[in-house]
């Protein structure tokens, strides 16, 4: 009897175990990615651990899955037909049949395939350390079949795929596509599907603000002084700069000088800020931003001189940029572009020139450079004043306001 009573125990073991293994390879591949992406950002291993499965070997999550899937199937089969033939002689293989398949089908698959995606987001973390030590185990086996299934892909002629899971390449390949032929998406969606793809690859430096166009204060300045320039800005925080403006030392809180006597210095109510390199992600300046409660961040360049600011104001707008309503981009013309006649445009220096192409149908060249003004620039060898006019592609810009340092609007005529 006690033996009949292990056999059962084995069982829902072998049954467990398979619910976990078809539960879990759709757990981990219905994951939010992005969520995925945020908790590793903030220092969650697991989701790290996910994300480098489903990206870079997603073959082994597939595989692992499917070996141990089998491996419970069988087990159970096996253990269960034994059992039943020698408690029920010949007609019990046809029994096993009857008691096993509806357990496997229901309790193994359908019931744990459920719940698992259900909770897909918050269960991939801790799935990701259980399938990961299975496939150290299964290594000899999965490198096995993984090298046959390459091997036979390349043989039917297939190409060789470095991930299986191709939703996110087909939703750029139709964002890509002619509006003849991209179906139902609409040019405002398409535009705002492609900005969230690019987040994920958008560096600090193109986010940030130039230091060129920020208000700091000297940290040798006044109270009064900080909070005439705060005012005229309608600015609540400032950089201080230590004698030159690219010597960024910390940032000024205008709220913490209410009160305050307006002859004092603004020194002892400086705060340190954050440094961080252009080349940084903006999706993780992002998260650093809002985990360490700071409004701002000093971006530096290699040779440690400050050449602007970061803020999360700064970051969201990159990506809610385009995601306004189709009608209300009707009523509201974006501030940066002002039509004058026909082919006849005011435009600020600071406008992306793919962003000019894509509203106006202009072909300017793609060079090392991300605004008007550095195409400009490139093109003319010099900074510029008020009046020059620089033809590029057959277009003529004419530079209505400038300064010693910089472009500041362009008109633009073909």
């Amino acid at each position: 009897m006690s033996d009949i009573w292990l056999t059962v125990l084995f069982m829902f073991a072998c049954l467990i175990a398979e619910a976990f293994f078809s539960g879990s390879e759709l757990g981990i591949v219905s994951a939010d990615r992005m969520k995925l992406r945020h908790d590793a950002a903030k220092g969650s291993r697991g989701a790290r651990l996910a994300l480098d499965m489903l990206e870079k070997r997603p073959e082994w999550l597939l595989s692992t899955t499917l070996v141990g899937t089998n491996i419970a199937v069988v087990a159970n089969s096996t253990i269960t037909t034994a059992m039943m033939i020698s408690l029920f002689g010949e007609a019990g293989s046809w029994m096993a049949v009857l008691i096993v398949a509806p357990l496997i089908w229901v309790f193994g698959e359908i019931v744990p395939k459920s719940i698992f995606q259900q909770r897909a987001d918050v269960m991939a973390p801790y799935l990701i350390y259980v399938l990961r030590f299975f496939s150290i185990l299964f290594s000899p086996i999965l490198i096995f079949f993984v090298t046959l299934s390459k091997f036979l892909s390349r043989l039917a002629g297939g190409a060789d795929e470095e991930n299986p899971f191709t939703l996110r390449q087909q939703i750029q390949s139709m964002v890509q596509m002619p509006p003849h032929e991209g179906g139902d998406i609409q040019l405002i969606e398409k535009n705002m599907i492609r900005r969230m793809f690019n987040f994920s690859e958008t560096t600090v430096s193109k986010v940030m603000v130039p230091l060129i166009d920020v208000d700091a204060v000297e940290k040798t300045c006044t109270v009064a002084e900080a909070i005439r320039l705060a005012v005229a800005g309608s600015h609540i925080r400032l950089p201080v700069f230590d004698g030159r403006i690219d010597r960024v030392v910390g940032v000024l809180n205008t709220m913490d000088l209410l009160g305050v006597d307006g002859s004092a210095s603004i020194e002892s109510y400086i705060s340190p800020t954050q440094y961080v390199p252009g080349s940084k992600s903006a999706e993780s300046m992002l998260v650093e931003l809002r985990k360490d409660g700071d409004a701002m961040a000093v971006v530096m360049d290699e040779f440690g001189g400050a050449e602007g600011i970061i803020t999360i104001e700064d970051i969201i707008e990159e990506v809610m940029e385009d995601m306004q309503d189709e009608y209300d981009r009707q009523e509201k013309p974006a501030e940066w572009l002002k039509k004058l006649g026909h082919h006849d445009y005011l435009v600020s220096a600071r406008a992306d020139p793919a962003m000019l192409n894509e509203k106006l149908g202009l072909k300017l060249p793609e060079g090392d450079y991300d605004t008007l003004s550095g195409l400009l620039l490139e093109h003319a060898r010099e900074i510029p004043k008020v009046g020059t006019v620089i033809e590029v592609a057959g277009i003529k810009f004419t530079v209505q306001r400038a300064t010693p340092q910089v472009v500041q609007e362009v008109q633009i005529l073909w």
